[in-house]
């Protein structure tokens, strides 16, 4: 296994997944949930907001956060074999 490839593509599905839930939050009717949803993104995204520069950092801390997984999968799975 690659550390960078997995790392990479791992992100990728992150980001796909952050995209997602983003859309996902403007498709509840219920505020309650809006606002629990938009929370949960703001703790799990520091610096995330909806508006252009919060986006763009929320999608590279999802993309890092990705990456960082990917290449710790890699060095655990070399690790136990």
């Amino acid at each position: 296994m690659k550390k960078n490839k997995i790392g990479k593509t791992v992100g990728i599905i992150s980001v796909i997944i952050f995209i997602f839930c983003m859309f996902w939050g403007f498709l509840l009717s219920t505020p309650t949930l809006k606002e629990l949803h938009i929370n949960l993104l703001k703790i799990f995204y520091p610096g995330f907001n909806f508006n252009t520069i919060g986006i763009i950092i929320g999608l590279f801390e999802a993309y890092i956060y990705g990456w960082i997984i990917g290449i710790s999968f890699v060095w655990l799975h070399k690790k136990i074999n």
